[in-house]
């Protein structure tokens, strides 16, 4: 499987469905301008959309659930991320879904739409991807932080 087969596979489906959405995680980082390796797939939706994104991405395959994930809980940054995966022969994509949670609405608002093997893709900016990798917090995020600033000449 392939990344940005799946990726475009994924966006395309949110959009049949209806469903609003936005790229995160280190894919985004890459559309910003700074690939990395990454395993999985990173996509913000609304809390009230997960049903529907759930059922939308059973038809492309996304059925293996992991269930639902909390970070920094009671705390002002507390997040929510729902893990579902598809499986192809040998090979696992997970695909993490995001909730946007109140420290996230800026980072929502502040949505971007790139193209992307012709497809229009909205995509979480630069100025919100540092935002939830400063939530985040882990290596790869403050590494990602350093990246997407040096981007910007910071």
């Amino acid at each position: 499987m392939k990344l940005k087969d799946e990726l475009l596979k994924i966006v395309v489906r949110l959009d049949q469905a209806g469903i609003d959405y936005a790229l995160c995680g280190g894919l985004a980082v890459a559309v910003h301008g700074h690939p990395r390796m990454t395993k999985d797939i990173d996509i913000l939706i609304r809390p009230e959309s997960l049903e529907a994104a759930k059922a939308a991405l059973a038809d492309i395959a996304y059925d293996l659930e992991s269930g639902l994930f909390r970070f920094n809980p009671n705390t002002d940054q507390e997040s929510q991320m729902y893990r579902v995966s598809r499986a192809e022969d040998h090979h696992l994509m997970t695909l993490d879904l995001m909730l946007v949670a109140p420290v996230f609405e800026p980072v929502w608002n502040d949505r971007e739409t790139v193209s992307l093997g012709g497809i229009a893709i909205k995509v979480v900016s630069k100025k919100g991807l540092i935002t939830m990798k400063n939530v985040a917090g882990r290596p790869q995020d403050i590494a990602d932080i350093d990246a997407l600033r040096r981007l910007d000449g910071e």
